[in-house]
Order: structure tokens, then sequence, then C-alpha cells
């Protein structure tokens, strides 16, 4: 077991934002102990808190203004334990410690985080007292020592924590962790073998909506015939769904390189230009990024590739500016409202190339078309 540890009363992310982007098929889950800065908040937790059973209820609980009260609220500070599986052997678990506030750019961060790539978030936990309790005995004078504040605690104690969190309320995270992780395997293996055209495979639900309507609009559409272009990932039912995203390319890449059996044809996966990925070549597995194109009133995505014609248009049409940009209502630290767009991506795909299907807006998809070519063959025209 390996163990670091938070730097207490310091409320911080950088460790687990990076593990959680860059590791997301390795988490098995996070603890979250709302328990105030220093680890002793003698205010009573609300039940609603153990009920939630996501990171997305977290979220939503945020949203409803329930964290509100800076530290007046039990729930306002704590910690998040992410849960780190060596992927050599998922038995062998790390434990890395964040001090943390329930605030946008704190934890609100990391469990977006956690929701993008279906990580368990656990609220019904041992709080460090009751541990302390139970471990040492209330008469013991290490449980009065320790009791004081957790700047206390040595490494071996944190590491006790955790692997006392892990036994009493983790071996559900863990089960489902290790069925998630053959599921993946599973799925990815099922993807690549249903099929015998060269495949492209992307982060979201919309780009092979968007790519397919590229090809058709710039005179390519010999090219939909011979490839399969899929969003990557498979849902599990209740509106979830498993290796989606820059997590999903990165784990089908992962297990497609472990077992080269799978590459029964050939398949190009492409990133976003904001997740950075260097582009790669092996044998039947080619990986691209799309170049960003700079200072694009579309920052993201991609949507990146779309020229500012086509947001300016959307901008001049009041019903076109509310189909897409609704407003939402989000509560502030003191309860000041605050209302911001929230752009609808769905609605927007569907729209431009449903209903607009203008080749303009679709010039610089000439990259990833270019992708295709060069990466999975001569095509027949």
């Amino acid at each position: 077991m390996t163990v670091h540890l938070p730097e207490i009363g310091i409320p911080a992310i950088r460790r687990g934002k990076l593990l959680l982007e860059e590791y997301p098929q390795n988490i098995v889950g996070s603890f979250w102990v709302m328990c105030g800065p220093y680890g002793f908040n003698n205010k009573q937790i609300p039940d609603w808190w153990i009920d939630i059973d996501s990171a997305q209820g977290i979220i939503n609980a945020f949203e409803q203004g329930l964290f509100m009260g800076e530290y007046k609220n039990p729930l306002y500070s704590g910690f998040c334990i992410i849960i780190f599986a060596d992927s050599s052997n998922p038995a062998h678990l790390s434990y890395v410690i964040e001090n943390l506030r329930m605030r946008k750019y704190e934890g609100i961060h990391l469990l977006k985080i956690m929701a993008r790539n279906n990580i368990f978030a656990q609220t019904e936990v041992s709080y460090p007292e009751q541990f302390l309790s139970y471990r040492y005995g209330e008469e013991n004078p290490n449980y009065k020592y320790l009791r004081e504040k957790l700047d206390h605690w040595s490494v071996h104690v944190w590491e006790d924590y955790c692997s006392y969190l892990m036994s009493k309320h983790g071996q559900w995270i863990f089960y489902n962790y290790c069925k998630k992780i053959n599921a993946v395997k599973d799925e990815v293996q099922a993807t690549v073998e249903k099929g015998t055209k060269p495949l492209v495979l992307t982060e979201g639900e919309t780009d092979p909506i968007y790519i397919k309507t590229a090809l058709e609009l710039l005179g390519e559409k010999e090219i939909l015939a011979q490839v399969d272009i899929e969003w990557v990932g498979a849902s599990i039912g209740k509106g979830e769904s498993i290796n989606t995203g820059e997590g999903g390319l990165k784990n089908t890449r992962d297990v497609l390189l472990s077992n080269p059996k799978f590459l029964t044809r050939k398949v190009l996966l492409i990133y976003d230009w904001d997740t950075k990925k260097p582009n790669e070549d092996y044998d039947q597995l080619k990986i691209r990024t799309i170049p960003q194109q700079k200072n694009r009133k579309f920052k993201k995505g991609i949507e990146n590739l779309f020229p500012d014609h086509l947001y300016d248009d959307l901008s001049s049409d009041p019903l076109l500016k509310e189909k897409f940009y609704p407003l939402k209502t989000e509560y502030g630290d003191y309860g000041e409202e605050k209302e911001i767009e929230v752009f609808q991506k769905m609605k927007f795909c569907k729209w431009i190339c449903e209903e607009r299907k203008q080749a303009e807006d679709f010039v610089n998809f000439k990259i990833i078309i270019d992708f295709i070519k060069d990466c999975l063959g001569t095509f027949t025209y």
C-alpha cells in the first residue's frame, strides 16, 4: 500500500486532478470524508449525504445549494481519498488524499471528472473520530493525542485509516471496479471484432455524426461505405456508459496493445485537440490528435474546427441562441444566483448536420479526412 498524504488545512486538488485525468482506468473509486479542514467537525452530518450513490449525485446537491454556509456547513470541507489500483495487479492499492472544500474549482471539479469517467464516489464512511475510537479506545493516550488534530497522524495511521475504510466500506467498490475493467476489455474486443472494415473511434457521441456529415458534404462519400466510424464506449443501462471519452480511447489503446490478437482490422483513434496526446503508429493501430484552431469562438472539443461565422450566425438569431444556449441558474458560496448559458451539444449537432448542412461549415474537417486516408489505407473511388 502507498498513501500520498494531504497537506492538512491547505485545500488542493492538483494531484487528484492529474491522476483522474491521466489514469481514469486505474481509479477504483473514492471516499468523501466531509469532516472539516482538520478532520474533527462535531456538527451532525445530514442523513441525505450518505444516501448519495454517485459523483453526479454530489454535483446535483451542490447545484441545489446544499453546501452553502462555508465552515458552518459540516459538508463544506473535508477530504477526498482516491483509490488507485496497480494496472498489473489490481489488488495492490494506493491512496491519494486531498484536503478540499466543496467549491466549483475544488471538490466539484474533481467530481465532474469522476462523473465523466463513471468513477464511484462513496459518501457512507467511518469518520476519523469513529476510526480512532474503534482502533484505540477512548481511554488510550494515543487516541487522545491523535484526536487533537490530523497533523498528529503518522503515515502508518493514515495507512491504517485507508485500509480500514476499504475493508469496511470499499468491498462493493472494488468488486464493481474489477467487473468494470473486465467489461472494458470485453467491450473493446467486441467493438473491434464486430466488423471487417477499418474502424475510426472518437471521444464524443457527436463526433461520428460530424465526421460522416463532413465526408458527405466535402465530396468524400465513398469513404463512408468503406469505413466504420463510431463513438468509443458502450451503454451499461440506466443512462450510463463505460469506456467513454478521452479515458475510453486511452483504455482502448492499452487493451489493444496488451492484446494484439484483438486487432483483427485497422483501427484509428481520434482525440480532440485539448487532450494534447501525441500521435502514435503501430501495425494495425494509429492514434491521431486533431490540431487546435487557435482563437476560435468554439474553444473545446471537435467543435473547435467550426469557423467563427457559424457562432456569429447563432448569436445573431434569438431563436437559435435560446435553443442552443439556454440559461441555467447557479448558486454561489453566499447564496448569490448567477445565470449562465449552457451549450446543448447534441441539439446543435443535429441542427448543423441535418438542417443547416453547409459544406463551408466543415472545411476544417479535412484534417480528419486526411487522417482517415493516411492511416487506414487506400480507398476505392
